[in-house]
């Protein structure tokens, strides 16, 4: 039983990717003052856990593909192998101290970078710390191999460009709309300021319920056994309570948490450090940001950065205005996290790779 303390580096992950993402759902409500932060903490880590336990486990398989094609979780081959010989305790164990291994490096790196209040991508620290490890044990000698990975790899690393900027176009363009035809009109409405948070706490709920359904499986899926036969903690595919579900179900609890105690430094440098933008154009940014989520996940079939889209979604919206008001210096340092985010996680891995191969073998 002592191997489920594993599961802990997982949940840090998951705190530590709740301390950053809650700042996409409630970022420019806050900043501009239309809801509190508490109640925005409140809302979100509610929002988080329906969308984590009605559709997080959808991106469980993704995520458990590319850590089997990067010697994390076992494959099936290895799975059978070791039922034969009788090792598949031994095989569970590894399994688990290696997704540890991942979720540490990668939830290090986050940890850093929400101290440093730069919203980086909880989901591109995974896939850095997952390319970094098997950089150390995949065999990318062989062509079959490393023509499977780089696909896998490319695709990923592909969502990192094409989600911000589909956000930033998406917002701008909603945002211009709503200044000619619709801001106006509402500001100078008798309840607007009511109207406004109503529309802020929908949005934001709906946010919030996207990151439960895209983040979650970040947070356990190496945990997951994909195979259905015991090797890894989580595994089962009966009833409601899959083996998926109940992994994305935990992820889901660990972000709540992660919003509730340590979230505002990133929620306000996302809410008004990058683009000046107005009450009503940050209801918008937060729509474009979610839609954008969900259309990427729908598309790709891959947990996508939600930090991205929401940065983008606020560049897109500063933009409408004029150049001036997007804050190129502060956007210059989040470009620089995103880069180093998924480099220092998988230079963390690769490091603890090297120095493991002893024990998990060459």
């Amino acid at each position: 039983m002592w191997m489920y303390l594993l599961l802990a580096a997982g949940l840090f992950m998951g705190w530590s990717l709740g301390t950053n993402d809650a700042a996409n759902a409630f970022g420019t409500a806050v900043a501009t003052r239309v809801v509190k932060y508490r109640t925005a903490i409140i809302i979100i880590a509610i929002m988080v856990m329906f969308g984590a336990v009605l559709m997080g486990h959808q991106n469980i398989n993704k995520l458990a593909s590319i850590a089997t094609n990067n010697e994390v979780s076992a494959s099936a081959e290895q799975v059978d192998a070791a039922i034969a010989a009788g090792t598949l305790n031994t095989l569970k164990l590894k399994s688990a101290l290696k997704a540890a291994i991942i979720f540490a490096c990668a939830g290090l790196t986050v940890f850093i970078m929400s101290y440093l209040k730069f919203p980086v991508s909880a989901n591109q620290s995974v896939t850095g710390a997952v390319i970094g490890w098997g950089l150390c044990y995949a065999d990318y000698s062989n062509a079959e191999i490393r023509g499977q990975n780089l696909a896998e790899i490319l695709e990923f690393m592909s969502t990192w460009l094409i989600n911000p900027l589909g956000a930033a176009l998406i917002s701008f363009v909603l945002v211009f709309l709503v200044k000619k035809f619709i801001e106006k009109w509402l500001t100078s409405m008798k309840y607007y300021d009511i109207i406004i948070k109503i529309g802020y706490i929908i949005a934001g709920g709906f946010s919030a319920y996207s990151i439960g359904q895209n983040s979650s499986a970040s947070v356990t899926a190496f945990y997951y056994d994909a195979t259905g036969k015991g090797a890894n903690l989580i595994y089962g595919n009966e009833g409601f309570f899959t083996g998926a579900r109940i992994a994305a179900i935990i992820g889901g609890l660990a972000i709540a948490v992660g919003v509730l105690t340590f979230s505002k430094r990133v929620m306000m440098t996302v809410g008004s450090s990058i683009a000046e933008i107005s009450q009503v154009d940050g209801f918008v940014v937060i729509i474009a940001s979610a839609l954008t989520v969900v259309l990427m996940g729908n598309l790709m079939a891959i947990p996508v950065s939600t930090s991205q889209s929401v940065v983008g979604a606020v560049i897109g919206a500063g933009l409408v205005s004029g150049v001036k008001k997007v804050h190129f210096g502060v956007l210059k340092n989040v470009a620089i996290a995103w880069v180093s985010s998924p480099t220092v996680a998988g230079l963390l891995a690769w490091i603890v790779g090297i120095c493991t191969k002893g024990y998990f073998g060459a």
